[in-house]
């Protein structure tokens, strides 16, 4: 059986570059998390990493829906985006790091 893609995604350097900035230009353009939590240059990219590892590990959509948002809620003290923003947000995530 072949490798799947996401189930090395966290190891794949362009998959997670991808992921960062989508993290950065989607989920946070204003950086107003990356702000709040006083997280450096390598926020997103850590956040990718997160969310990489998670996808290997068989996550469901919904789980990586709920870390971002409980990374926003923890940093600001309520949701950055309506549930329907952050699920398409995660949708393109999920197809990064699967490889569709």
């Amino acid at each position: 059986m072949a490798q799947k893609t996401y189930r090395r995604a966290a190891e794949a350097p362009a998959i997670l570059a991808r992921l960062t900035d989508v993290l950065a230009s989607e989920w946070d353009p204003a950086g107003a998390v990356r702000i709040a939590a006083g997280g450096g240059a390598d926020f997103y990219a850590q956040h990718a990493l997160a969310l990489a590892g998670m996808m290997a590990a068989d996550a469901r959509e919904t789980e990586v829906q709920r870390y971002l948002r409980q990374v926003e809620q923890a940093a600001l003290g309520e949701s950055l985006h309506p549930f329907d923003v952050r699920r398409a947000l995660v949708e393109s995530v999920w197809r990064l790091a699967h490889g569709l």
